[in-house]
């Protein structure tokens, strides 16, 4: 039978064991819930480490055969990401925070471990889509709600921070990754899509673009800019649609233009941010935590100041520097970076580096539109936030780095 685009919907447990059908389930429900509450997504993971167990002594096996080298080197990175700051405990003084933070930060390993445990044949490419399109559409169904709820209690439309309670960094981090799958999903299977299907996702692309400018993140103003860019230059100089591609552009100043007016708030943050640092103004907090980050990484060597002393160190320096509203806020550095940098120094940085460029190879090298826009929307939000010090960013990062890893290699695009 001739395959069409709509085989990725068909039913999925033909060839599934029953404890695989119970793990593909949980990623379901976890992909689907943490858009709104990270909390009730951590409470599967349990679940699922006792399904990779029950999955191990079923098999009488440890260990995945179905992962490609370079999603096995991935996935130990991860690992090795995790132990290095186990390590950073032996010379770090506050262990009480250390601990805590190894802790909420414990997700990373177990997500990991489960792909390198057991046996991910099953988690064809097929439904790896599938579980992207659970996550856009409960993103999309989230901007309804939020939509609904903003129109109750303010009577009108309006941008603001508000909008969403999740914490507008990670929200616009989410919605970069799925406007990323969007656009594969476009570019790599549009010949069998029919064409009300594109028009569809089309208008979920426009529908998480205003989402993402309603959070009114300037991280998310930002991606998204990056990303129309990318997909300009994608056009342009690998597909060749030179014509096609400047007349993206073309929509995309057009677009940017009318949001710049229509939606003044947007542009405002982000053109204020910009004619700040043209201007040399400095009165934005970020500079006092960068440069402050960047200080008690210089005064403390090369292997930093281990995972429970980074946020004293912040402290004393901001207290140095007299600014109370830093010394009362505590601001971590905002950087996932920086952050690595203090906590564990070069060697930490190294590994972190090493954790999102072996992957975004492999995934440029293989087409993988998917695991690209993974790795660029957390990598882009981490200049702006430290995304591993909350819940929001770990089970992030834990719970895709597992699925796509662990489907990677299994068939092209």
């Amino acid at each position: 039978m001739k395959s069409t685009f709509f085989d990725v919907f068909r039913p999925l447990a033909g060839g599934m064991r029953p404890l695989e059908i119970v793990e593909y389930s949980l990623l379901a429900l976890m992909t689907v819930l943490l858009p709104y509450d990270w909390q009730l997504a951590m409470w599967l993971m349990p679940l699922l480490a006792v399904n990779t167990l029950c999955r191990i002594v079923a098999a009488r096996r440890v260990g995945n055969p179905g992962l490609s080298a370079a999603s096995r080197w991935a996935l130990w990175l991860m690992v090795a990401f995790f132990a290095y700051q186990i390590v950073s405990m032996l010379y770090t003084d506050n262990k009480a925070d250390g601990w805590e933070m190894i802790t909420r930060r414990l997700p990373l390993l177990v997500f990991a471990l489960c792909a390198l445990a057991a046996d991910s044949t099953y988690l064809e490419r097929r439904r790896l889509r599938l579980l992207m399109y659970a996550f856009t559409a409960s993103l999309t169904v989230k901007f309804f709600v939020r939509f609904v709820i903003l129109l109750a209690t303010q009577h009108k439309v309006s941008v603001c921070s508000l909008f969403d309670p999740l914490h507008h960094t990670y929200m616009a981090m989410y919605l970069m990754f799925a406007l990323g799958f969007i656009y594969s999903e476009l570019v790599f299977h549009r010949g069998g899509m029919p064409a009300w299907f594109k028009w569809v996702l089309a208008s979920v692309a426009a529908l998480l673009v205003t989402y993402t400018l309603f959070v009114n993140s300037r991280t998310g103003t930002a991606g998204l800019i990056a990303l129309a860019l990318a997909v300009v230059a994608h056009w342009m100089f690998r597909l060749k649609q030179w014509k096609r591609g400047l007349a993206l552009l073309a929509v995309v100043l057009a677009v940017g233009t009318g949001v710049h007016f229509a939606l003044p708030e947007c542009a405002r943050r982000l053109t204020q941010t910009i004619s700040e640092m043209r201007d040399g103004d400095t009165s934005d907090a970020r500079y006092l935590i960068f440069g402050s980050s960047m200080k008690a990484i210089g005064e403390n060597g090369a292997f930093g100041v281990g995972l429970g002393d980074k946020n004293d160190v912040l402290d004393e320096v901001y207290e140095e520097t007299g600014d109370e509203g830093a010394v009362e806020a505590q601001y971590n550095s905002h950087n996932i970076y920086l952050d690595s940098m203090l906590t564990m120094g070069v060697p930490g940085l190294v590994l972190l580096l090493a954790l999102l460029g072996v992957p975004a190879f492999t995934a440029w090298r293989r087409r993988d539109f998917i695991a690209m826009s993974l790795l660029f929307s957390f990598a882009f939000s981490g200049l702006f936030e430290a995304l591993l010090n909350r819940q929001m960013g770990i089970m992030f990062l834990g719970l895709f780095w597992l699925i796509l890893m662990a489907s990677e290699g299994k068939e092209k695009q």
